[in-house]
């Protein structure tokens, strides 16, 4: 079975599989950042990781401190849903 993430995309200039595209994408927002989610709920980048097609993608955290119980994570935030806030 072929997983779609392996198919090329018919639209980048290099050839490359959506995976490939995927995995050279760069985070937008370092582990500590305080960002706010799309529905106003302000959190703190806990942890970055990728999607099995190689999206990136963020846990977030109610605490800074990032060494907190990770029970505590939202697990798989894409960053089109969240932003950072700017500190005062």
């Amino acid at each position: 079975m072929i997983n779609i993430a392996d198919l090329k995309d018919p639209n980048d200039k290099e050839g490359r599989t959506y995976r490939q595209i995927n995995n050279a994408k760069h985070y937008k927002f370092p582990v500590g950042t305080l960002v706010e989610w799309e529905n106003g709920v302000r959190l703190f980048v806990a942890k970055r990781t990728r999607d099995c097609d190689g999206t990136p993608l963020y846990n977030l955290s109610p605490y800074e401190d990032i060494g907190m119980s990770n029970s505590l994570h939202v697990r798989g935030v894409c960053e089109d849903y969240i932003k950072q806030i700017k500190e005062l």
